[in-house]
């Protein structure tokens, strides 16, 4: 399968897969779609990938691999905890910018049901590894010390049923905002970021 993974035809189709499911969602999206842009037979993609869910696992699983080496190399930096969180603010803005409602409805509200559970275990491998480097922090003194840091998980899942609410989506016009306001809201509360009583 390694030979298969390296082709060219492979990758455009993943790449292709990954535009158009961050586009337009991944339910909406269908194989003789991604094999027109992809510029590549429906022959070609059976070769690759039994159905459009197995491809949707590889995308996925693409996301969160690159993200996580992004974050292991952020978190392994040489910079306060501080800028590392704000860094990782970004980073998350940056994987969300081009991902459509479409997509977050799919995933979270449970469209695709096989889908949202794949997401949900490959979201709990890396928040794994954030609760681990928060725990760390927060031994170091960078984070609180009164905070629950077991209760992020919890707190997160909560956020990301707020993302998939249309009636919170409507508030800021689009995700990207919203998804911003979120995590702000995460790591600041509803006080001043410079605040000092």
């Amino acid at each position: 399968m390694d030979e298969l993974q390296n082709s060219t035809k492979y990758q455009d189709i993943i790449k292709t897969a990954h535009d158009l499911f961050w586009k337009f969602g991944i339910k909406r999206v269908t194989i003789e779609e991604v094999c027109k842009e992809a510029v590549v037979s429906k022959m070609t993609f059976y070769r690759f990938f039994p159905n459009k869910t197995e491809l949707a696992k590889t995308v996925i699983k693409n996301m969160f691999d690159e993200n996580i080496v992004k974050y292991r190399e952020l978190m392994s930096s040489d910079i306060p905890f501080s800028e590392k969180v704000k860094q990782q603010i970004l980073m998350k803005f940056e994987g969300t910018r081009d991902v459509s409602s479409e997509l977050i409805k799919d995933v979270y509200g449970r469209q695709i049901p096989e889908l949202t559970e794949f997401w949900e275990e490959k979201a709990n491998e890396v928040l794994q590894e954030v609760l681990a480097s928060y725990k760390d922090a927060q031994q170091k003194g960078w984070i609180r010390k009164d905070v629950n840091v077991e209760f992020i998980s919890f707190y997160t899942t909560k956020l990301f049923e707020i993302v998939s609410d249309e009636k919170a989506v409507a508030l800021y016009g689009s995700v990207q905002p919203l998804v911003m306001e979120l995590i702000n809201m995460f790591f600041y509360g509803i006080l001043p970021h410079d605040s000092e009583e």
